[in-house]
């Protein structure tokens, strides 16, 4: 199959959707290179599979997307998702390079689905979104702080929580994480430091020992380097904010021990807003901390429930998949970095 090459005639002229489709049509392509028994059978695979899940975090934007526009054929193109995933996982299973009538059949599909989907289907919500939602100029960047720039394990808060209160891990879990938990609590702001340890020793029968859960805390969040790296290059282009849901703690035990308070122009923690994410109020405050209105601004994450808040806001957003994904994406909306 013949390359297709993106034309400007395909956008819809909505920066994160011709992101994603050119994005796609990147992955189609790869996938056409390796439709000629040359490739390794798993290599083929593999790129199948890309697709698949790049096409389903596609889908899951454009449909939050033409939700919020209020698209009235949004039932029928979400028909057009759902089988379009389920054929490439078909042809995926059925691929065999040494068949020229299925890797033609592979092809053809592949070709016109881009082109009649993407090129012709996809025209006709531009117009509902250009209408509904921002499209202003990207000014302020907001990166989600757990699930994007870091990832949390929780055992060694827990695991202190254990030694310091002579609780099982069962009772530990609950009392941390299930509403009215700990760590909401403090996370919310409705406690401070000091309300924390009143409440921890009517729970635990024992005073707290707050220097060792403040370090088992900062230890329970590892960083993703590439994110980390790319906020500080994003920070020379465009103010930049990490949002997310936080304790206190955050600032004296983990923003500094992972270098992270320098790839940020500021930081939105919700124990300092007095929301937690998906609460719109964080996002605007992560807004406001950049001296911006929200439409001005972008958020990454890879929760739906804060996409969705966000773009109640009238923020932009993009899907967090991965470092690679991201960066090509931010390339496409002309984003800086």
């Amino acid at each position: 199959m013949a390359h297709i090459q993106w034309k400007d005639r395909y956008n819809i002229n909505f920066r994160e959707i011709d992101a994603q489709h050119q994005g796609l049509l990147d992955l189609l392509n790869e996938l056409s290179d390796n439709l000629d028994g040359r490739k390794h059978p798993d290599t083929v695979s593999h790129i199948f599979k890309a697709l698949g899940d790049y096409a389903q975090t596609h889908f899951s934007s454009e449909e939050r997307y033409m939700r919020a526009a209020g698209y009235p054929k949004l039932s029928q193109h979400c028909q057009e998702h759902v089988y379009f995933v389920n054929r490439v996982k078909e042809l995926s299973r059925s691929y065999d390079p040494a068949d020229p009538r299925v890797v033609d059949e592979t092809a053809t599909f592949l070709r016109d689905w881009y082109m009649n989907h993407i090129i012709k289907v996809d025209q006709e919500y531009g117009p509902f979104l250009k209408r509904a939602l921002p499209t202003a100029s990207i000014e302020g960047i907001l990166l989600g702080l757990e699930g994007v720039v870091c990832s949390l394990d929780a055992a060694p808060l827990i695991q202190a929580m254990v030694e310091g209160s002579g609780k099982s891990e069962a009772e530990v879990r609950t009392a941390l994480f299930e509403d009215p938990g700990f760590l909401p609590k403090l996370e919310s702001g409705q406690w401070d430091l000091e309300r924390f340890e009143v409440e921890w020793t009517g729970w635990a029968g024992r005073a707290a020992a707050p220097e060792s859960l403040a370090l088992a805390y900062g230890t329970s969040y590892h960083p993703n380097p590439a994110m980390a790296q790319l906020a500080g290059r994003l920070k020379q282009h465009q103010p930049v904010a990490l949002v997310g849901n936080a304790a206190p703690w955050m600032r004296s035990q983990v923003l500094g021990r992972l270098g992270l308070a320098s790839s940020f122009t500021a930081n939105a923690l919700s124990c300092e807003a007095g929301a937690r994410l998906p609460d719109r109020a964080l996002l605007l405050a992560g807004a406001s901390s950049l001296g911006l209105a929200p439409e001005a601004c972008i958020l990454i994450h890879r929760d739906p429930a804060c996409i969705e808040a966000a773009q109640g806001v009238r923020m932009q957003t993009l899907e967090y998949t991965n470092p690679v994904m991201l960066m090509a994406e931010l390339r496409r909306m002309g984003i800086g970095f």
